[in-house]
Formats: C-alpha cells, sequence, structure tokens
C-alpha cells in the first residue's frame, strides 16, 4: 500500500532532522516575509531544475521494500512504535521491521546522506501585481498556475484551499537532501490540525487533507528553494499525491 510507504518515508525523514530547527532568527533573509519572498521570487521569467528525485542503490531500494512490506503486516504495532520516538531522534531498530540489525543500519546511513538530485529543467514565470504573487508553468509544475501568494494577508492559497504561515524555517546542518543550511518559511493548510499517528490508525476510514508550501534561501549556491505539495485520502482513498520541489 502506497500510504503504508508514504508514512515510512514521512517519518524516517522527519525523525531524522535533529539537527534542523525552527526559529525567529534570520541572517541572510532579512525577517520580513513580505520583502524576503519578493528577494526570493523575482518579477520575471527563471529556469528551474525540478528536485523530484533521489539518488539510490538497486541494494537500498530492496532495503527499503523489505520494511515497507513488514510495516503493511505489522501496520498498527508501527503506529504505535513511532508513538515513543522523540522528535528530532531517529527511529530506533526493532526487529519487527523486517530487516537486521545491520540492515537497519546501512539503511539508515544512507537516510542520513540522502541526496535529491534535478530530473530536468522547467521555465516559470513569476508575477508579481497588487500584493500577490502568481506563477506560470507547464508539464510537470502546472499546477503552479493554481497557486497564488498573498503577500498583504501573509497566506497562500492553492485552488480552494488557503494556507497559513506556519513556520520560520532554519536549517543548521548541510546533513539533508539539499546537502546545505538553509533559511525560509512555510505555509500550511491541513484537516484533521495538528496531524499525528493516531490519525492514521484506521486506513479504511482516513480522512486527510494536507497542503504544504514552503520557500527559502540555499547557503551553499544562494539560490531560491520552493516546494508545494499535496496530499487527500477519502475513507482510505487516496485521490491526491504530488510533491513539486525546485530550485531556482
Amino acid at each position: 500500500m502506497k500510504l503504508t510507504f508514504y508514512i515510512l518515508m514521512l517519518l524516517i525523514f522527519s525523525t531524522n532532522c535533529g539537527n534542523s530547527q525552527t526559529t525567529n532568527s534570520q541572517e541572510n533573509l532579512t525577517g520580513n516575509i513580505q520583502s524576503d519572498l519578493k528577494e526570493l521570487l523575482p518579477n520575471k521569467n527563471v529556469q528551474a531544475d525540478i528536485m523530484d528525485n533521489v539518488l539510490q542503490s538497486p541494494r537500498q531500494v530492496e532495503l527499503t521494500k523489505k520494511i515497507q512490506s513488514a510495516i503493511t503486516e505489522n501496520y498498527e504495532w508501527f503506529l504505535e512504535y513511532m508513538k515513543t520516538v522523540p522528535i528530532g531522534e531517529p527511529m530506533p531498530y526493532n526487529e519487527r521491521l523486517g530487516v537486521t540489525k545491520e540492515e537497519y543500519t546501512e539503511l539508515m546511513t544512507w537516510m542520513n546522506n540522502v541526496e535529491v538530485v534535478s530530473t530536468g529543467k522547467e521555465n516559470i514565470f513569476i508575477e508579481i501585481k497588487d500584493d500577490l504573487i502568481r506563477f506560470k508553468s507547464h508539464n510537470k509544475l502546472a499546477k503552479l498556475d493554481s497557486l497564488t501568494i498573498d503577500l498583504k494577508n501573509n497566506t497562500v492559497n492553492y485552488g480552494q484551499y488557503k494556507m497559513l504561515f506556519a513556520d520560520t524555517i532554519n536549517v543548521t546542518t548541510d546533513k539533508n537532501a539539499l546537502k546545505s543550511k538553509w533559511k525560509g518559511y512555510s505555509w500550511k493548510f491541513e484537516i484533521p490540525k495538528n496531524l499525528d499517528m493516531a490519525d492514521f490508525k484506521n486506513r479504511n476510514t482516513l480522512n486527510v487533507i494536507q497542503y504544504k508550501f514552503t520557500i527559502g534561501r540555499i547557503e551553499k549556491n544562494g539560490k531560491t528553494y520552493m516546494s508545494l505539495k499535496g496530499i487527500e485520502f477519502e475513507d482510505g482513498i487516496k485521490s491526491v499525491d504530488f510533491e513539486l520541489p525546485v530550485q531556482f
């Protein structure tokens, strides 16, 4: 089940971000969201790298599938197990994860060094007018056409969903998928609010809507990183599942 794999990847990545934190401190950015967004999103056409692939060997694919299969068989146990993992700490090994301790260590070593790479380029036209930032693109990035940033109200709208400001981001280590420290902001819309493991307990009645927009500046190259992602489940059936990470 793709849901199981989604949760697995989400939680493994989130529990291994102990060196990342959120803070109100900004160095490269001014801390003024309105002016920072205008800096990060120039009023012009940009060529963006689509950062939607992860470097992964056949061995890593094999081990990931083993864990995915084990979680499918022990789904309720896995949800309870994840509740015991403190935020910011790695998920400890358990034999019910379907791999040996050595295999798990091997996979987690890769997870700690995971790197996203570009699968191609696409032009994005960015327009700033009347305190609104709009986008125009094509192909993989066509969903950006439904995205609007409202500078005056500090909201990000995607279709019918209004994402409210969620956090200031300050990633203080290069041990992440972007291989760099970076700073930025995020906005989020979700039902139910403050999702936790209990919301995923009954897969057949799962009802979740979550949209998140993230943007920031990558320290190592000064580029803008931007990501729009959405996921929707209705009565356990997934109707929306996408992520559009770009760098320009």
